[in-house]
């Protein structure tokens, strides 16, 4: 298009960055089965694909919830063995819904993978039951084991609550914590590998990563989120908001949509380089 002047060009963009927002919002409200993308997304991709320079837009509103992207599929390799119960006892239970740390009847599994260390998984005393505990224990043993091994090494355990709260990762602890019935709504849209993967970047990266002098720099270099989740707390959420799609375009290779990676060269450049080299590093660990 040609303009006229410079009032005509200024509309011109307007227009066209508030018909990419509108689009954009449309994919985010919208959290279907992953079967291979929503007219709505599709759409989306081909608007921030016609731009050959940065959007200043997030792709997505989040990683997970909020696209149609199966990044890491159920029938992808996993180094899941076997999952035994080991007793019931005190352990601490951040997050229950009784608002008490401590639990003295918390039922403990655990884990064993065909490779690295074995990890526990804290059940309530709410479930009731070791068996009705299990159930969620073993929705959780595979998704473990498909986690890159550095990853998985660097949990201490895992904590399961009644209850449809959100997940959430303790750093520091070495843990992260999730919810039943959240845990059965993320199976149904098949987000619950990806919210593992979500939270074990918290407790692997976020510590010497996420406040680091260079992840700053690539941040403010960049300059653009590719989630508004990530935009909205860059210190807590880019890097694991960011990781999910990095890792997917290096281990699976044509998972993503050409557009999605373009998006990514185009506008987290910098961001992109600095988590592909975090994986290629500490696979080698």
């Amino acid at each position: 298009m040609i303009y006229k002047n410079n009032t005509l060009k200024h509309w011109g963009q307007t227009i066209r960055a508030v018909l990419l927002f509108v689009v954009l919002i449309g994919v985010s409200c919208k959290e279907a089965p992953k079967n291979g993308g929503t007219v709505a997304a599709k759409e989306a991709l081909k608007v921030a694909d016609q731009e050959s320079e940065q959007t200043g837009t997030p792709l997505y509103r989040t990683s997970i919830t909020a696209t149609d992207i199966d990044f890491i599929r159920a029938s992808d390799t996993d180094a899941f063995k076997s999952l035994a119960y080991v007793e019931q006892g005190a352990r601490e239970m951040p997050g229950s819904e009784s608002g008490e740390l401590m639990d003295p009847g918390t039922f403990v599994f655990q884990v064993n993978f065909k490779e690295g260390k074995d990890i526990e998984i804290w059940a309530h005393s709410a479930f009731g039951t070791i068996n009705a505990a299990k159930v969620y224990a073993d929705k959780l043993g595979g998704r473990l084991g498909k986690l890159p091994l550095y990853m998985r090494n660097k949990l201490s355990h895992v904590v399961l609550h009644k209850g449809d709260s959100n997940a959430f990762a303790e750093d520091a602890g070495g843990f992260f914590v999730l919810y039943s019935e959240n845990m059965d709504e993320r199976i149904s849209t098949n987000d619950l590998e990806e919210t593992v993967f979500h939270e074990a970047v918290h407790v692997a990266f976020d510590l010497a990563h996420a406040k680091s002098k260079e992840w700053k720099e690539a941040q403010k270099n960049d300059g653009v989120f590719i989630t508004e989740y990530a935009q909205s707390r860059p210190e807590k959420e880019d890097l694991a908001e960011s990781a999910i799609f990095v890792y997917t375009k290096l281990t699976h290779p044509g998972r993503l949509d050409d557009k999605v990676v373009q998006w990514m060269e185009t506008n987290i450049p910098n961001r992109l380089v600095y988590i592909e080299d975090l994986f290629e590093k500490t696979n080698k660990k």
